[in-house]
């Protein structure tokens, strides 16, 4: 069954995780370092730019950090939309001290504090960062305004792989705890179609 009345205006959003960064490649917790691409980063935006190049987007929105504004510039490219809508609510969650830092480098760091944010990982924050409910917060406000400011169009959504998992939970009202049960793969692509009171996830991690 399908649950969107296609007879209203349908706000369609294609969500692309950014490309590879090199502290990806070191499996470093950085959050809202401003880190740009690595090669490999600008090859996988390339192919999601020609992936998204068969549909037509009315906006590019991204998220302020370099490694989503390289991401959407690529894609922008393809789709011959000069102006890229910076949304700051599309920040990766902050790891605060921790940012910069391997897990293992944390819990040899900063064991006591690290054990305790493992107790509740969602309402925990690292120091001097933001909880997984902080992030889903923003992600909500965001929400709210692409159904009022966008209705009806096309965008391609470039941010992070916290904001887009949050995103889909949040759609399907699904529990916070799932989040680490989502994958998001560098420029992967998560199809969202909205209309003013259902959502469907059309699909998620499309690589």
């Amino acid at each position: 069954m399908d649950i969107l009345n296609y007879k209203e205006p349908i706000t369609k959003i294609y969500f692309v995780r950014h490309g590879e960064t090199k502290a990806n490649k070191e499996r470093l917790l950085f959050g809202q370092l401003d880190w740009d691409l690595n090669k490999e980063g600008i090859k996988q935006s390339g192919r999601a730019a020609s992936k998204l190049s068969k549909i037509k987007a009315h906006y590019i929105i991204s998220s302020p950090l370099k490694r989503a504004v390289h991401t959407a510039k690529c894609i922008s490219k393809k789709q011959k939309i000069k102006k890229i809508i910076i949304e700051k609510d599309l920040m990766e969650k902050s790891e605060g001290l921790w940012e910069g830092k391997s897990y293992w480098q944390i819990k040899k760091e900063d064991l006591k504090v690290y054990k305790q944010w493992l107790k509740d990982p969602f309402r925990n924050k690292p120091p001097k960062g933001e909880s997984v409910l902080d992030l889903n917060k923003r992600v909500i406000k965001f929400y709210k305004r692409v159904l009022k400011k966008y209705n009806g169009k096309n965008i391609i959504v470039v941010c992070h792989s916290g904001p887009i998992r949050l995103f889909v939970l949040y759609l399907l009202k699904a529990n916070i705890n799932k989040f680490w049960h989502l994958k998001t793969e560098h420029c992967s692509i998560t199809e969202i179609h909205l209309s003013k009171k259902h959502a469907m996830v059309w699909s998620i991690n499309r690589v």
